[in-house]
């Protein structure tokens, strides 16, 4: 399907400039052709005037470069010949041109069988203009050899300068196609890999809902009292699985709530120190010290419940990852922007995985997350938060450090 998206993306491409620049080419040679044209025009005009000069002595001379011999001389072949009022040539008369009697007459009387003063004998490749003087009908002749031949070679430079510009646009509209489908690949391969392992998920909890509801249905006539260890075994897999469909949901309304943001006011240092207390115990169990150092009145602008939310994400994190003997600690501060920092100490995370933490079900642990009940969830859900409030999240972790994940966010603005 994306190799087919891309040929399309090039496909239109092209034909969208070879239509644009097709069109600028044909106006291009349609103007040049117009140019050859008027100067064919202008060449009989010249020798017309200078043919009825030789008919009328006292006629003056039109311009015109002159050959040794005093006569016109122009690239472009041309003749001149004088009727007399019985038809007949009484004079003609050759600039730049190889012509014979016999071309002339047959000139001649093409343009008088053609009935108009002025026009072209295809079958002769010229052009003719005409003018009646009192006894005598001029007629000037000019060849379209070198018109026809110059409309050739514009069009071909033309259609090699289209051929040229499309085969050039061609390889660069291949690298354009790959580079604008990239992010369209990767959401594609991320949405696959999303549906594989919420699959994944879900099979573990239903299998195990299974295997306990067969075990019941195998001893039909013991009481909930007898067989409540299997229930409860039901009763925690259906919260798990309830707990993941939510997440799921979650992430879900986030990327089809697009550009929409929350509008409401949240006091952030207080839904942080709640969180703060609320992880006292949790902290307290895992052999870790939790401090905080939180300022007093910030408040942003977004939902109270998901901040309350992102806040108890990291905390949870940062104990479920942090050695025993170390130390959590909160910080939130407020200059141009709220920054919350949630840091523990202990082993760094490897750089190599860093970049990967906020995909959706990447664990960096899976053995140790799956004991403590994660699904590799939580930190996508705190991206998806932070962004949804037009913040930002970020880790730093290093050998002597330890782990930090900091969130920024816009102040509220009454």
């Amino acid at each position: 399907m994306l190799r087919k998206l891309r040929w399309k993306f090039i496909f239109l491409i092209m034909a969208l400039l070879a239509v644009v620049l097709g069109t600028a080419l044909a106006v291009q040679t349609a103007s040049a052709a117009r140019q050859y044209r008027e100067e064919t025009d202008r060449v009989l005009r010249w020798v017309l005037q200078r043919g009825e000069s030789l008919t009328d002595p006292g006629r003056p001379q039109p311009g015109g470069e002159l050959d040794q011999d005093g006569e016109l001389y122009t690239l472009i072949p041309a003749f001149y010949a004088v009727l007399d009022s019985r038809g007949r040539v009484v004079l003609a008369v050759s600039y730049n041109a190889e012509v014979d009697e016999e071309d002339v007459a047959r000139a001649v009387a093409g343009a008088l069988a053609a009935g108009t003063a002025s026009g072209e004998l295809e079958g002769q490749d010229l052009r003719f203009l005409m003018e009646r003087r009192g006894l005598w009908l001029n007629m000037a002749f000019a060849g379209l050899d070198w018109e026809h031949a110059a409309v050739r070679r514009q069009a071909l430079t033309a259609l090699l300068v289209l051929g040229a510009a499309l085969a050039g646009f061609f390889v660069v509209s291949l690298f354009l196609a790959r580079w604008l489908v990239r992010p369209v690949e990767e959401s594609w391969r991320r949405q696959r890999q999303f549906v594989a392992d919420a699959s994944h998920e879900l099979k573990t909890p239903i299998t195990v809902l299974l295997a306990d509801t067969d075990i019941l249905l195998s001893h039909p006539g013991d009481t909930i009292a007898d067989q409540r260890r299997w229930v409860e075994h039901i009763r925690d897999e259906g919260l798990r699985m309830k707990e993941l469909v939510g997440d799921l949901l979650f992430l879900a309304r986030g990327d089809a709530a697009g550009p929409e943001r929350p509008q409401g006011r949240a006091d952030l240092s207080q839904l942080c120190e709640g969180c703060v207390m609320s992880f006292e115990p949790v902290a307290f169990e895992a052999g870790l010290t939790l401090d905080s150092a939180i300022a007093p009145g910030v408040s942003v602008t977004g939902n109270e419940e998901e901040l309350r939310r992102l806040c108890a994400i990291l905390l949870d994190n940062a104990c479920k990852y942090g050695e025993p003997g170390g130390t959590v600690t909160v910080t939130l501060t407020a200059a141009d922007r709220a920054v919350l920092t949630v840091h523990n100490t202990g082993e760094p995370i490897p750089a190599e995985v860093q970049p990967r933490l906020f995909e959706r079900f990447y664990r960096a642990d899976a053995a140790r997350t799956r004991e403590q009940g994660g699904y590799g969830l939580g930190l996508s859900i705190a991206a998806a938060i932070a962004e949804r409030h037009r913040g930002k999240i970020s880790l730093h972790s290093a050998q002597g450090e330890g782990t930090a994940f900091t969130v920024t966010l816009p102040l509220h603005k009454p």
